[in-house]
């Protein structure tokens, strides 16, 4: 048995003795909908699942600094500008360094219909909790 102090120790001391890792397929992504594997007759709603923020899509505040990787803007102006006399004012401008602090980054990750997933059910199958995706 794991020390009850270490972090193997209290997940282990949360979980009770009817909890059952499970593997699904996401079979409707909206309205929820999950086929448990090996049971076609199991499928969960999102009535009695809950699906951590990471597996959504969410919009959040993040600060994005340019480092090893590149960044370019392209400028739309209209006449003539810093030494550009004539053309439609298009062009290009590398950028060498670049922070955007408190700026708002939204991640599409929700889960989409035809992905394998890890469910934990808990309480004999009154709640599950979808872990992550399976990777292949």
């Amino acid at each position: 048995m794991a020390d009850e102090t270490s972090l193997k120790g209290i997940i282990q001391g949360m979980m009770f003795d009817s909890a059952e890792l499970m593997q699904g397929t996401v079979i409707s992504a909206s309205p929820l909908k999950i086929q448990m594997a090996n049971d076609e007759k199991l499928i969960i709603n999102e009535r009695i699942t809950v699906v951590p923020r990471h597996l959504s899509d969410y919009t959040t505040t993040a600060t994005y600094t340019v480092g090893d990787g590149s960044l370019s803007s392209v400028t739309t102006i209209s006449g003539a500008h810093s030494g550009h006399t004539s053309g439609d004012g298009t062009h290009s401008h590398p950028l060498s360094t670049f922070t955007l602090t408190k700026g708002t980054i939204t991640v599409y990750n929700a889960l989409k219909t035809g992905e394998k997933v890890y469910v934990l059910s808990l309480n004999r199958g009154k709640l599950y909790y979808v872990l992550d995706r399976v990777v292949s």
